[in-house]
């Protein structure tokens, strides 16, 4: 006797917990996800991680979600949701330095996707792509399509390309990485760098990081260089905000999960697709993060004043051509609904973060027609401004626009930040 498709669906762990939830039995489908990551399903435990942190979980989902994750059988998946949840702090005291020193060890023992989270953590923590390169082709050896793609990036502003750069390009173009049309044809015009003694992985020693060398990636910067654009409210621009690499890396995390994006209806209560707002949007929750994304969105939410628990779920952006974001407020207003009630459980949204995730387009500026300013920046440029007044009010001078794409493709990253955690 064989199943058919329904049958499976009906079964699938994932699909009856969502079938679950959306009935509004939530305790039932996190306890179905929890046992499903026991038995070693880990394609739940995103789902699992995702839906405790819902406004809708019951008390204590996330601390017995990260229970269940932490405790699930070793895997690659597995390790990553565990490394951003002792962080993190979920359902536990934050420890990012044991987060780093757990990553750097399975980096150590081959774990690629570990080789290289701790390979861009230390270009984020340093700035130094000299230092970040040899982490990065030890990942690219072992199978990293996300190294691989680094590598490109680093060789791209570098002028010149690794050896093992370009051992390693047509890969990229094989694994179907969003970004691989762009980056290859760019890097193979570059000229190969010079070798020098053994360029090998497996032949030369690594020198790896320590946790403490790694840690100010995960920690909010104690200044951050920032212009100020306007005082009230406030607009600042933070130029070279993210290196390139990461720009990249967070696209392609992105990529998988865009989907036409939605208005909210006050009249409804409901999310729609509405000609005003025309583009494609991906929502990061927690059950997609890892050490990278995590110090990415942290740094978000401090350009503008925030933390990483005040942050909505990291979005990600793109504008194809003729698409645009008609005038509009970041800040909620009452609706007697969902919004209202929204806003009495997390506050206003106080302030918005952006920053430019490549440079394949045109036009498509940020502007504030009320304010007369415009923002382009170029990749890895950050916007950070202010919803609110010094009341804490929502103010209608933020109102600002995405401006119509006339080629190319515009990919942005944005975060909300809220009052209240």
């Amino acid at each position: 006797m064989t199943m058919n498709d329904d049958d499976q669906s009906r079964t699938d762990p994932f699909q009856l917990a969502l079938a679950d939830w959306q009935a509004g039995r939530s305790e039932v489908a996190l306890a179905g996800l929890r046992a499903a990551v026991a038995g070693g399903d880990f394609g739940c435990a995103s789902l699992l991680l995702q839906l405790s942190a819902d406004p809708a979980a019951p008390d204590g989902a996330q601390a017995e979600a990260a229970e269940a994750v932490l405790g699930a059988p070793d895997a690659p998946l597995i390790r990553r949701h565990a490394a951003f949840l002792r962080a993190r702090g979920y359902g536990m005291a934050a420890d990012p330095a044991a987060a780093l020193t757990q990553r750097i060890d399975q980096a150590r023992s081959g774990d690629a996707e570990a080789m290289t989270e701790v390979g861009l953590l230390s270009l984020l923590a340093s700035g130094d792509a000299a230092a970040a390169t040899p982490l990065l082709e030890t990942a690219a050896a072992a199978g990293s399509i996300a190294a691989i793609a680094a590598l490109l990036r680093l060789g791209l502003e570098a002028g010149q390309l690794s050896p093992l750069a370009r051992q390693h390009t047509p890969v990229l173009s094989r694994a179907g990485h969003p970004l691989a049309s762009a980056l290859i044809p760019a890097a193979n015009a570059l000229p190969m760098r010079p070798a020098t003694g053994q360029t090998s992985p497996a032949a030369r020693r690594l020198d790896w990081p320590e946790a403490r060398d790694l840690l100010a990636a995960l920690q909010a910067p104690a200044a951050m260089a920032a212009e100020t654009l306007h005082d009230a409210p406030r607009i600042v621009r933070s130029p070279r905000f993210m290196p390139a690499a990461l720009c990249d890396y967070l696209a392609a995390q992105a990529a998988p999960l865009l989907r036409p994006a939605q208005i909210f209806d006050a009249a409804s209560g409901q999310t729609r697709p509405d000609p005003y707002r025309q583009s494609m949007t991906a929502a990061l929750s927690d059950g997609v993060m890892d050490l990278v994304l995590w110090a990415i969105k942290l740094r978000m939410a401090a350009l503008a004043g925030g933390t990483f628990d005040q942050g909505e779920p990291l979005a990600v952006l793109l504008y194809r051509p003729g698409e645009q974001y008609r005038p509009h407020v970041d800040y909620l207003t009452e609706d007697g609904h969902a919004a209202s009630a929204d806003l009495a459980r997390r506050g206003q949204r106080i302030a918005t973060s952006l920053v430019r995730l490549n440079q394949d387009f045109t036009d498509g500026d940020t502007v504030f027609p009320r304010l007369d300013i415009r923002w382009t920046g170029v990749r890895g440029d950050a916007l950070g401004f202010a919803n609110t007044d010094a009341a804490g009010q929502g103010d209608p001078m933020t109102l600002h626009a995405g401006e119509p794409v006339s080629s190319g493709m515009k990919i942005l990253a944005s975060l909300w930040l809220r009052q209240r955690a």
